[in-house]
C-alpha cells in the first residue's frame, strides 16, 4: 500500500531534524525517514571521537548548547545525546529502520514517489538530508593487501584495542586520519602515516580557540560563491583535535617523536606498499595552510578593530623537523604492519533521485538548498551555501530557508498519486 505524505525528509541527522523543526513551525505535514537511528552518521565514529568545534557552536534551532563547558568539545555519545535531546523538544515524526532506495517523479500529476525497503510514499516535496559522506572510499590497490592484514575504513575504526598487535599504517592525514594516528600513537602503537594534501590548524591562537575566532570574525559566513574553485568544497578537512581539551596535530612533531611519515600510497604489490615522492610537499602544504589561516585571522582582527593578545612564541614558532629518510616503499612484513586504516574519505551519489541536476562533481545544483526541480530540496551538505552549512553551528540557517520556501509553494495540501 502506498502512503500519501505532504513532504518527506530523508535522513534524521542534524539537517533532517532541523528541517523538521521548521516545517512543524510552518504547519507543514511531513515525515522523516531514517534507515538507522537519529544521528546515525555520528554513531559510526570511533569511541574517543570529539567535535573539533567548541561546544558553544552547537546551535540547533532554539536549542543551543546549555552545558557547563562551552569551550570544550563534545564526544561522540554526547553529540548523539544532544541530537536526541533536540528531537525530544518537538517530537519530530521520525520513522527509523526505513531505507530509501529511489525517488522518482510522478509525471504530469507532479510530486514524487519515494521508494523504500518498507514500501512507497507519494509526496509533493522531498528534502534530502543525507550529507555527502555516504559511501566509504578506498583506494583501488586496497584489494592487493595480503589477506592476513586487517584493513578498516575510518568509519569502521573504534579503538586501538580493536586491532591486532603490531604496527598500524594510517592512510590519509585529513581530520579523521590525523586524529586516529594521534590516538594510536598515544596508545603506544608503532604508527606509519601516509600524509595526504591536508592542512593543519592551530588549536588556539592569540588567546582563543581558532574556531571561536572563525565564528566571531564572521569567516564561517563565507559563501560558496567566494571560493576560488568549486573543487575546494571537497578538499580534505584540516587536521586538529578536540580530544583531551583540544590540541594541535602538527605532523612534523609526530615525525620527530616517532611516527613514520610517508608520501601518498601509490600502489600495493606482493606484500609491499609503494609511496609517491610527495611527503615534503605535503608537509609544506600543511604548514602553509596553517600559516595562511593565522594571517587571515590577523587581517580580520585589524580590519574589524578587534583587540587580542599577540601570538605566543609557540604559535609563531614553526616545527622545523624534517624526515631524515624518505621511504618510497615498505615491506609490510618487515615493517611489522598488521593493520591498515583507510582514512580516505567518502563518495557521494545522488543518481537515485530521478531528474536531479548535478554539476561536474556530481554535487546537486541548488541555491541555498532549493533545487531547480520544483519540490526537491537539499539540507546539510558540506558547503551547501556557506562554510558553516554542514555544521551543527550553521545547518539551522539553511533548514529555515528551505522550510520557508517549501511552505510557500503553491501545491495542494495532499500529495498527488501516480
Amino acid at each position: 500500500m502506498t502512503e500519501h505524505i505532504h513532504t518527506i525528509i530523508i535522513g534524521a541527522g542534524q539537517a533532517g531534524l532541523s528541517t523538521s523543526y521548521f516545517l512543524q513551525q510552518q504547519g507543514v505535514p511531513h515525515l522523516v525517514l531514517e534507515k538507522e537511528a537519529i544521528g546515525a552518521s555520528w554513531r559510526q565514529r570511533w569511541d574517543s571521537f570529539t567535535l573539533v568545534t567548541p561546544n558553544e557552536m552547537c546551535n540547533l534551532p532554539n536549542f543551543p548548547y546549555r552545558g557547563r563547558d562551552p569551550v570544550g568539545f563534545l564526544g561522540r555519545d554526547e553529540v548523539i545525546h544532544y541530537l536526541e535531546q533536540f528531537a525530544a523538544t518537538f517530537s519530530p515524526p521520525v520513522r527509523t529502520g526505513v531505507c530509501v532506495t529511489a525517488v522518482t517523479q510522478n509525471g504530469l500529476d507532479g510530486g514524487f514517489k519515494v521508494k523504500t525497503d518498507q514500501g512507497s510514499y507519494h509526496c509533493n516535496n522531498v528534502v534530502v538530508a543525507t550529507s555527502i559522506f555516504q559511501t566509504p572510499r578506498l583506494l583501488a590497490c586496497a584489494a592487493e593487501l595480503p589477506p592476513e592484514i586487517t584493513q578498516l575504513h575510518s568509519s569502521q575504526y573504534r579503538s586501538p584495542a580493536q586491532l591486532p598487535q603490531g604496527a598500524v599504517l594510517v592512510v590519509g592525514s585529513g581530520q579523521s586520519g590525523a586524529q586516529i594516528m594521534d590516538e594510536l600513537f598515544m596508545a603506544g602503537r608503532q604508527v606509519y602515516l601516509s600524509v595526504s594534501r591536508a592542512g593543519g590548524v592551530l588549536r588556539r591562537y592569540r588567546g582563543k580557540d581558532t574556531f571561536t575566532w572563525l565564528r566571531e570574525l564572521g569567516i564561517f559566513e563565507m559563501s560558496v560563491h567566494q571560493l576560488e574553485s568549486p573543487a575546494e568544497r571537497f578538499e580534505a578537512h584540516n587536521h586538529v583535535s578536540g580530544r583531551d581539551g583540544g590540541k594541535t596535530l602538527n605532523l612534523r612533531r609526530y615525525g620527530r617523536e616517532g611516527v613514520t611519515l610517508l608520501g601518498k600510497v601509490a600502489d600495493i604489490r606482493g606484500g609491499r606498499i609503494f609511496f609517491a615522492d610527495d611527503l615534503g610537499d605535503n608537509l609544506r602544504l600543511a604548514d602553509k595552510i596553517s600559516q595562511q589561516l593565522c594571517q587571515m585571522l590577523d587581517k580580520q582582527m585589524v580590519a574589524q578593530q578587534v583587540e587580542a593578545p599577540p601570538p605566543t612564541p609557540e604559535e609563531l614558532m614553526a616545527e622545523s623537523w624534517e624526515p631524515t629518510e624518505i621511504h618510497r616503499e615498505l615491506s609490510l612484513a618487515e615493517a611489522g604492519i598488521t593493520s591498515v586504516i583507510w582514512a580516505t574519505g567518502y563518495r557521494f551519489d545522488f543518481s537515485w533521485i530521478e531528474g536531479v541536476a548535478v554539476d561536474e562533481f556530481g554535487y546537486p545544483r541548488q541555491q541555498q538548498g532549493v533545487s531547480p526541480l520544483p519540490g526537491l530540496y537539499f539540507v546539510g551538505l558540506h558547503w551547501l551555501n556557506k562554510f558553516k552549512s554542514g555544521l551543527l553551528y550553521g545547518v539551522a540557517e539553511d533548514a529555515a530557508h528551505v522550510a520557508a520556501h517549501l511552505a510557500s509553494r503553491p501545491n495542494s495540501e495532499e500529495p498527488s498519486a501516480a
